[in-house]
């Protein structure tokens, strides 16, 4: 037991020694989150900063699990948020999802290559031009996140995303980002992002597991969604892709917190679950 706690402790204090910028004043302990700034020059601004005009650098907020250990290994919860991103995701709504234990929990903030104001949605909304933008910047952060807790499963980790989050995913799920398919199997768009999935039989993608939800309460384009959602299940699993469309019950474009726990409960099913006659 006393020899556990002096691996844990000498793993966390390399850790905290690794960590970049701001960051090495914190430390990267079980259950505290910490926000790890990014100053590298090569990293394009963040939606946030390119929407509120605030100089801030991207940043990366991670969570350790309260049962930490560094024998054992853990899946990596990803979540990528709605509308401009803020400047490092939403960390609360990952850990609503996780939970406090088990899970590895991370966010980050959105990426685009150009904010079009005439554009529908003001310009925010992500598309398959800003892929060669978005894929090397989740590659930078999200690749430090694995270099400094180097025990995560890769085999169960998971990214979720809501609204622009959602289309961020299937820009990059879309693209065949090696990273991504490479670091998680598991992938949930919530309330968009089902037009933008394409090419999921193939090698890489093919092998995960996706998961939709699409709230069912009136909109612009609820109807379309809610059509969507559900030939994008029938479709692709024709095809053999594990993907299933869940309607949220009295919900719009949101994300309640009992959809949150719905994800969280999908996440640890056995692969296949999902697939049972409806």
């Amino acid at each position: 037991m006393i020899a556990a706690r002096i691996s844990v402790s000498m793993l966390l204090c390399g850790l905290a020694a690794a960590l970049p910028g701001g960051a090495r004043a914190q430390t990267l302990t079980p259950g505290t989150t910490v926000e790890i700034p990014f100053r590298d020059p090569g990293l394009p601004p963040t939606l946030f900063s390119m929407v509120t005009g605030a100089d801030a650098a991207p940043v990366l907020a991670v969570r350790l699990p309260d049962d930490y250990d560094p024998a054992r290994t853990y899946p990596l919860l990803v979540y990528v948020p709605g509308l401009h991103g803020n400047r490092s995701g939403n960390i609360g709504d990952a850990l609503t999802i996780a939970g406090p234990r088990g899970w590895v929990a991370a966010s980050v903030p959105l990426f685009k290559a150009v904010v079009d104001r005439d554009e529908v949605g003001g310009g925010l909304l992500v598309g398959f031009r800003d892929e060669p933008i978005i894929a090397p910047a989740y590659r930078t952060l999200l690749g430090r996140l694995f270099e400094l807790v180097p025990n995560i499963d890769t085999s169960r980790s998971a990214m979720v995303g809501f609204s622009n989050g959602a289309l961020t995913l299937a820009v990059l799920l879309s693209a065949h980002d090696n990273f991504v398919l490479s670091h998680f199997r598991r992938f949930v768009l919530v309330d968009h992002g089902m037009f933008h999935l394409t090419d999921l039989h193939e090698t890489g993608a093919r092998d995960a597991r996706y998961l939709i939800l699409v709230g069912d309460q009136p909109d612009l384009g609820r109807d379309l969604k809610l059509r969507g959602c559900a030939l994008a299940q029938d479709s692709w699993r024709l095809l053999n892709v594990d993907l299933t469309c869940e309607i949220m019950k009295g919900t719009g474009h949101t994300f309640p917190p009992e959809a949150m726990a719905r994800v969280g409960r999908w996440l640890n099913e056995a692969p296949g679950a999902t697939l049972a006659p409806r």
